[in-house]
């Protein structure tokens, strides 16, 4: 009895956490500069784009949005 609720409740978890996983990217793809995307990944929000390493160290919005609220 414990495993099932044990399983289903991890089950729950796993969902609420993609589903804000993909809201938070989505959030973020309308607040990134153009030719940046943003992509749900397991752990996280992947940001892909042609010269994004160089973009990240120029651009000041960018590097603010990465940093999150403080």
């Amino acid at each position: 009895m414990f495993e099932r609720l044990s399983k289903r409740v991890e089950h729950e978890a796993r969902e609420r956490s993609e589903a804000r996983t993909t809201e938070l990217a989505e959030r973020m793809r309308a607040s990134l500069p153009g030719g940046i995307d943003a992509e749900a990944v397991a752990g996280g929000v992947a940001l892909s784009g042609r010269g994004i390493a160089r973009r990240f160290a120029l651009d000041p919005a960018l590097r603010w949005l990465a940093a999150g609220p403080r």
